[in-house]
């Protein structure tokens, strides 16, 4: 999840998660060395039931909040040492957990913004000094439930208003009757005839899946029109980073804010069997994770992709002496959305749009209006709908840099997700 927003330094800075009797046992019950030990929490599945632990070690940052700031000078929850696995468990990005299965699009408008991207980390890598590179090798991604979400809000996203303010999230979302037409007004061919223009409204859509299911589809259910899709999966997580460079407490966003250290970069293609690169910065890393994405395509336009509680295993090798300046990988495919998708799927083939001017940010946003406007018309969905399937099935790409100073940005959305496709 790229979030666009900061909040306002209170109590929300340390953020505490409220828990039933049950859970709360449960919790009482980890066992080990840090806090380390498996989580048994009634209906959200555990370790041994979603994706055993490869290695002997697990960091629950599931079952508490262990922190959503970077800062260099937070103590280690656990230490690894290089070639051990460690598997994380991670809460959601908005940390609503189960909640979000019951969001109304009002209620997305009062989440407390302080409590977003809860992190598990932070990892000690013994041997891991500055000046140093922390390879870590992806070993496991799967959910820890069985259900994730998309939001949509005036506060974030490409057509968000993007305002760091403390009264972004009430802020009228002034181009949302833009989304398929650069004149102010009702979308002529949106359907059906009464959709809401101009309004800003906040949108919530779910997505259902198996818990531990790393491979095949998700399955989307419109929540405005009930036009159904298959999602491709290729879980991930947002969010992988180091402690900052400098003394301080920072929030998630923006990325490699203080020397490239990784954080909220939401890499699609950095899932299993992908190696990270990041440089380190403070003794022993200090590694953290977290907001796990199920699907997400390359953009994120709407601000969050599929966003559910996830599980990690990672191992980490540190390389000495080497310095980097931003986080670098080694992936197993360029488009793992490709690799998802089923023949007949792919078969189907790839609506594209296109974007073309001297303004890069212009030429993406006329490319996703343009798609939002085809996937209404030609499939039926709302233009909420279609604003969330482009951000977690939809690519954007610079296609060229030829025509200068016109740049020309396209958008893909494959075809064949659709039930009964055009």
């Amino acid at each position: 999840m790229c979030f666009a927003h900061s909040a306002t330094a209170s109590d929300a800075v340390h953020v505490q998660a409220g828990v039933g009797p049950e859970a709360a046992a449960s919790f009482a019950q980890l066992a080990g060395e840090g806090g380390l030990g498996t989580v048994d929490v009634a209906g959200s599945g555990t370790p041994e039931t979603v994706a055993a632990p490869r290695g002997d070690r697990v960091l629950d940052g599931y079952g508490q909040v262990l922190h959503n700031r970077w800062n260099r000078d937070l103590e280690p929850a656990v230490t690894v040492r290089p070639g051990e696995e460690i598997q994380l468990l991670c809460r959601d990005a908005l940390d609503i957990g189960d909640q979000a299965q019951t969001l109304t699009p009002d209620g997305s408008m009062t989440l407390d913004l302080g409590r977003i991207h809860p992190l598990t980390g932070p990892v000690h890598i013994e041997g891991a000094e500055p000046g140093d590179i922390l390879e870590v090798e992806v070993l496991d991604v799967s959910p820890l439930v069985d259900f994730g979400y998309t939001t949509v809000s005036p506060a974030l996203g490409l057509f968000g208003t993007l305002r760091p303010d403390v009264l972004g999230v009430f802020a009228p979302w002034i181009e949302a009757a833009q989304l398929s037409d650069p004149s102010p007004g009702r979308v002529p061919s949106a359907i059906p005839e009464d959709q809401p223009f101009g309004t800003g409204a906040a949108y919530v859509q779910l997505y259902r899946f198996e818990r531990g299911q790393s491979s095949g589809y998700a399955t989307f259910v419109g929540s405005d029109s009930g036009k159904r899709a298959q999602i491709p999966i290729a879980p991930f997580l947002g969010i992988m980073g180091n402690a900052p460079m400098r003394k301080g407490m920072y929030r998630t966003f923006p990325p490699s804010f203080s020397g490239g250290m990784g954080g909220n970069i939401d890499v699609r293609q950095i899932t299993t069997g992908s190696r990270l690169q990041l440089p380190v910065y403070a003794e022993g890393a200090l590694f953290s994770a977290g907001d796990g994405h199920m699907a997400q395509g390359d953009g994120e336009i709407s601000g969050t992709a599929i966003e559910t509680l996830m599980s990690a295993t990672l191992r980490f090798q540190v390389i000495k002496n080497t310095v980097i300046s931003a986080p670098r990988a080694i992936v197993p495919a360029a488009d793992p959305t490709q690799r998802a998708m089923s023949a007949e799927m792919a078969a189907q083939g790839y609506y594209i749009t296109t974007g073309a001017g001297p303004d890069l940010m212009e030429d993406v946003k006329n490319a996703v209006r343009d798609m939002i406007d085809w996937l209404v018309t030609d499939q039926g969905v709302s233009m909420h709908e279609a604003y969330a399937l482009c951000s977690v099935a939809g690519d954007l790409k610079i296609s060229e840099l030829v025509d200068l100073p016109n740049w020309l940005v396209s958008m893909t959305v494959p075809r064949g997700i659709f039930e009964e496709a055009a």
